[in-house]
């Protein structure tokens, strides 16, 4: 990918892009370019990422283009002030009346991690149903809320309540065409230098496009489709 990601946000000091999927965070390296090197391109600044998404994750990516408020930076996300909001369409019908995993979370080898009883991490994820499909196969669209950022956690939660992420290679099985169901929606902080309130959703992926007219409310039974 040669093209930078849409930008969501961006001032002196901070660039929100949204990072598709199959595309690193960072270290990319010589041998394959990553977000912040096309950011670092567009901008001609020393782009840095403030966090990492999954390669296979699309969404919103928080970057910062100088060093000015690295400390405050540093505190949202420390001090959970960071409000990160995930779509994920995942397999399966989300239990009912689930609305909360906590877990620990360590890390296995071979570049897997896994949900513990002891040791570990603390991982909380709150969960809201926003759509349910069950023809011909079960699917459910659920907003995730992350409480804590321990590596692979949403995918982890999800696939913990016996719904892996749609395609996700390493914790369910992964589709035929590489779509992969999980996104970072929305980035919602105060701006380190003027306490504003800064709001970045992030556009679902084209590949969603074939989900989209297939989900219907969990109560009522309108149709609703994935916004853009």
């Amino acid at each position: 990918m040669s093209t930078t990601p849409a930008t969501l946000f961006e001032d002196d000091d901070l660039i929100i892009l949204n990072k598709p999927s199959g595309l690193l965070t960072e270290g990319g390296g010589d041998r394959e370019r990553d977000l912040e090197q096309l950011a670092r391109n567009a901008t001609g600044k020393a782009v840095h990422c403030c966090h990492r998404l999954d390669r296979l994750t699309s969404g919103a990516v928080l970057l910062r283009k100088t060093a000015r408020y690295n400390r405050e930076l540093a505190a949202l996300f420390e001090q959970h002030r960071l409000r990160k909001l995930y779509w994920a369409i995942v397999d399966g019908a989300w239990p009912r009346g689930i609305n909360k995993v906590e877990t620990h979370i360590a890390p296995v080898g071979g570049g897997r991690f896994a949900n513990v009883t002891s040791g570990g991490k603390l991982a909380v994820t709150t969960v809201r149903v926003l759509g349910r499909y069950d023809q011909p196969t079960a699917l459910t669209w659920l907003g995730l809320l992350l409480k804590t950022g321990r590596t692979h956690q949403a995918r982890l939660h999800c696939a913990h309540l016996g719904c892996p992420v749609t395609g996700d290679p390493l914790y369910g099985p992964a589709t035929a065409d590489g779509t992969f169901g999980l996104h970072a929606r929305e980035l919602r902080f105060k701006h380190p230098a003027t306490g504003a309130e800064v709001v970045a959703t992030a556009p679902v992926p084209a590949a969603w496009a074939a989900w989209s007219d297939d989900f219907v409310e969990p109560g009522p039974t309108a149709e609703i489709t994935l916004p853009r």
